[in-house]
């Protein structure tokens, strides 16, 4: 993949992540206006067991599609539908399961047994939509899993709106306003995957998906314990008004994760056929893809107390507080993916469930403590510390490994002590925007001397084509 191209989708990414999110933004002040506070943070918890749940539901047989694109090249079609098959056979089994025991996991979970159910059955669903995105995406095809995914968030959102105006119920309308449209695209990609792979379960596969999927399934668990088990626990231990602040301030803080997490999606690929040809430029576009990445942060941390009170008005004014964490630990979650691509890319990931899980149950442990003593600003605590954690492993084992050396441990303290120092200053000078604007224009005009060279050649080629 050429510069250019790794470019263009990483544009491509980003824009729909942004489109897609910023839709979301401009939808949230309208639904915390319409319903309570308390069904916001049910709802929210929903979708907390929603994501959890689907990490076990398909086998996240869809982890395995990027190595079989190049194992199975010429039977791509084939695997991919035995993928899906595969995945389904297993949610059978689960919900078959969860509808026997459905008394006893539902007053555990504290819902009722019809809301476990569609829980069960969003979880599955959820995946298969997110499947054919997944698929294109290993075809390099940006353009279709930026409609798929488009089309899944508009129609929810439209639909969520006219629910909630015609049911009595609101937190059944914000469910079903999301699972009617991920239906329709699951019925879409079953249609799309078996008219082209013509193949169910291969026993042939069955030892390759289970080896590369069943340790993303704990990878991904940590992962979610880390993303959702701060806002569960305040269910348990404060009131559906502290899950809907905890959402609402999480959820704001999660766009600069989108926007990283896009940008590495055209990254990855690049940076491993860089490697594999030893380019000799891979240091200096490390360096500048990280700080480019440092600079998004700082901008969002410099204007998001008047994101959060845009979207979220007086009644969710108190989430400011805790805000600038989530941001900083979203900037740690990224930067550990670096010394734990090199795992990947090597082909050796069963450090990366280890560390994930234990980072997780780090975070669960934490929450014990944070939560009662600091509240919502605890449980966004207890994550940016289990981030750390897992960038100081992932640098770890990588370094003692691989020997790696493309991102120095001066410049990961730097990158961290820069960006924790800069989201502890907006957050001091968080009622003042005359300060922090000031501040984040100080931060662009070191930018521009930092990087005068790439702006003037980004600058004359955009001339050139003009």
């Amino acid at each position: 993949m050429s510069v250019s191209k790794l470019v263009k989708s990483g544009f491509i990414y980003t824009l729909g992540a942004v489109l897609i999110q910023g839709l979301s933004l401009i939808t949230t002040p309208i639904y915390t206006r319409i319903i309570s506070q308390e069904v916001y943070g049910q709802y929210s918890l929903y979708n907390s067991w929603v994501a959890l749940i689907s990490l076990f539901i398909g086998m996240q047989t869809v982890g395995s599609l990027p190595i079989a694109k190049v194992k199975y090249a010429d039977e791509y079609n084939r695997y991919v539908a035995h993928a899906l098959s595969l995945s389904t056979l297993v949610f059978l089994t689960i919900f078959s399961l969860a509808f026997l025991f459905k008394s006893y996991i539902s007053i555990y979970i504290e819902v009722s047994e019809s809301i476990f159910l569609l829980i069960v059955t969003q979880s599955f669903i959820g995946y298969v939509a997110g499947f054919l995105g997944q698929y294109f995406i290993q075809l390099q095809r940006a353009k279709e899993n930026l409609l798929l995914s488009a089309i899944v968030a508009v129609s929810s959102v439209i639909l969520s709106l006219y629910l909630l105006q015609i049911m009595q119920d609101d937190f059944l309308a914000r469910i079903y306003g999301g699972l009617f449209p991920a239906i329709g695209m699951a019925v879409v990609t079953y249609f799309y995957i078996y008219t082209r792979g013509r193949n169910f379960v291969r026993k042939e596969y069955i030892r390759f998906t289970l080896t590369i999927s069943l340790p993303l399934v704990f990878h991904h668990l940590g992962g979610q314990l880390l993303g959702h088990l701060g806002r569960i626990m305040i269910g348990q231990y404060m009131t559906s008004r502290d899950v809907a602040l905890y959402s609402f301030g999480s959820s704001l803080g999660a766009i600069i994760q989108l926007v990283l997490g896009n940008i590495n999606i055209a990254w990855v690929p690049w940076h491993f056929e860089a490697k594999r040809t030893n380019n000799p430029d891979l240091s200096r576009y490390v360096f500048n893809f990280l700080s480019l990445s440092l600079f998004l942060t700082l901008g969002y941390l410099t204007i998001f107390p008047e994101l959060a009170f845009l979207m979220g008005g007086e009644k969710y004014s108190d989430s400011i507080e805790f805000i600038a964490l989530i941001i900083f630990s979203h900037f740690l979650g990224f930067l550990y993916t670096f010394p734990m691509n090199i795992q990947f890319y090597h082909g050796n990931t069963k450090f990366v469930p280890v560390a994930t899980l234990v980072s997780g149950f780090l975070n669960g442990a934490l929450n014990l403590y944070f939560i009662p003593n600091y509240g919502n600003k605890g449980a966004a605590m207890a994550t940016t510390i289990s981030y750390m954690t897992l960038v100081v492993f992932h640098y770890a084992i990588s370094r003692k490994v691989y020997n790696y050396n493309e991102v120095s441990l001066q410049f990961f303290v730097v990158l961290s002590a820069v960006s924790g120092g800069y989201a502890y200053l907006m957050n001091f000078f968080i009622t003042s925007l005359c300060i922090r604007w000031s501040i984040g224009f100080v931060v662009i005009i070191i930018y521009t001397l930092i990087f005068r060279k790439e702006l003037e050649a980004i600058l004359w080629k955009f001339k050139e084509k003009s």
